[in-house]
């Protein structure tokens, strides 16, 4: 039991950093296939970004009537110069939401669109796989409504795992933990369009990368959590080229393109239940019906 646990650490480690030396492929991959060429068949980026750039403008705005506030008898050079100056608390700020508030998820929820299609033309270079009539409104709608259910869902569990690890572990190492359970998330719900372009329901996504591929959510997490922290550009960049990176490492580790996701026997089960009571609900529809022509 313990070396199979150890086996496990020791591949997850493996898988770890295998997923950070996919970044630098993944910048050529999207270079050079130019990924980025069909974007404006979507009506939705432009207002995504625009959303974006309005989210961190009023941030900025709140911050500016704040600081003048509390500053008003001081000169203007304040602004720039000194640990409590307003650039100062402008990227203090920019940091903490980034780091260990939501503002990353909802970024997350605003590129989606993006997000979703550096995903699929990255699968279809390497699969020659595609989705008909993808960049219309219901794909883009039901994986935007996908990510709002991840990004829910990620928040509570991040916030929680984070507040058991303050509450047990030392602190020299309670930072280190919850930057590994953020990086972790982060790379789990990118990992997820993957998934979700192969038909998996967000549980059997989750079920899925939990038992296998905790150290390549952890690889494409950290450096999305990285780039999280450069305002703008980075916040832009960081989830298209992790998408990218996601799909390249999960094609190369994953068989999911191959053999599909692999039901466990307690899920057969429960599928094949299921299955059984749909079926009886359909017999006795197809019953009333023919009693009621009958009648």
């Amino acid at each position: 039991m313990e070396d199979g646990w150890m086996t496990k650490l020791r591949y997850g480690i493996h898988e770890f950093f295998y997923t950070l030396m996919t970044f630098p492929r993944a910048w050529r991959f999207m270079v050079n296939h130019r990924l980025w060429v069909g974007l404006r068949q979507y009506g939705w980026v432009a207002r995504g970004l625009v959303a974006v750039g309005i989210l961190v403008g009023l941030f900025m705005i709140t911050e500016v009537f704040e600081w003048l506030e509390s500053h008003a008898d001081e000169p203007l050079t304040a602004m720039a110069i000194g640990s409590d100056s307003l650039i100062w608390q402008w990227l203090l700020e920019a940091y903490n939401s980034l780091s260990n508030g939501v503002l990353n998820w909802v970024v997350l929820v605003l590129l989606e669109v993006v997000i979703y299609h550096f995903m699929r033309q990255t699968l279809r270079v390497i699969l020659e796989k595609d989705v008909e009539e993808a960049h219309t409104f219901k794909p883009f709608l039901n994986a935007q409504i996908r990510m709002l259910q991840v990004s829910f869902m990620a928040v509570i569990l991040q916030q929680v795992l984070v507040n058991i690890g303050n509450a047990v572990l030392p602190n020299f190492v309670e930072g280190l933990f919850a930057i590994a359970v953020q990086s972790t998330i982060l790379g789990y719900a990118i990992a997820d369009n993957y998934n979700e372009q192969f038909e998996l329901t967000i549980q059997q996504s989750l079920k899925q990368l939990q038992r296998n591929y905790i150290g390549i959510c952890m690889g494409l997490g950290l450096p999305l959590f990285l780039l999280l922290k450069v305002p703008l550009f980075g916040t832009v960049l960081g989830p298209l080229l992790t998408s990218v990176a996601a799909a390249i490492v999960l094609r190369e580790k994953s068989d999911l393109h191959l053999v599909g996701y692999q039901m466990s026997e307690k899920e057969k089960e429960k599928a094949d239940k299921k299955r059984a009571k749909a079926e009886r609900k359909a017999a006795r529809r197809k019953q009333r019906g023919t009693a009621k022509s009958l009648s």
